[in-house]
């Protein structure tokens, strides 16, 4: 049953991947990258709140909440711990988006605009 299951998933990312391939051209293999990436990294945001919820039983979601525990509980501080690695984690996944995305349009400006400019001679 398993390994049905597995055929049957490779053969949907084959569709997948055609079409991507059709729908975006060269581009696709970047996007998919960076969808891999985004996907990757938005479950290494769980894991802090996962810890949080298993140890500490709280959960906690932005600064605000951090702020409702008192100085002299350690709580308090780990709170600031998990919601600051959040953000930083988030910080990681657009910049890696984004330098993947400038290199991308790069790579489209050198291979498109490079070659008819260097036809034209002044």
């Amino acid at each position: 049953m398993k390994i049905y299951s597995i055929a049957k998933l490779k053969d949907i990312l084959d569709f997948v991947d055609q079409c991507g391939k059709f729908l975006l051209g060269d581009l696709w293999r970047t996007f998919y990258l960076t969808l891999q990436d985004a996907i990757a990294l938005s479950l290494l945001l769980k894991i802090p709140d996962a810890i949080a919820s298993i140890i500490i039983g709280h959960e906690f979601s932005d600064f605000n909440v951090c702020l409702t525990y008192n100085e002299t509980n350690p709580t308090r501080y780990a709170c600031f711990i998990i919601v600051s690695s959040n953000f930083l984690l988030w910080i990681v996944l657009a910049g890696r988006i984004l330098v993947r995305f400038l290199i991308s349009l790069a790579e489209l400006v050198m291979t498109r605009g490079g070659t008819k400019n260097a036809s034209k001679k002044p």
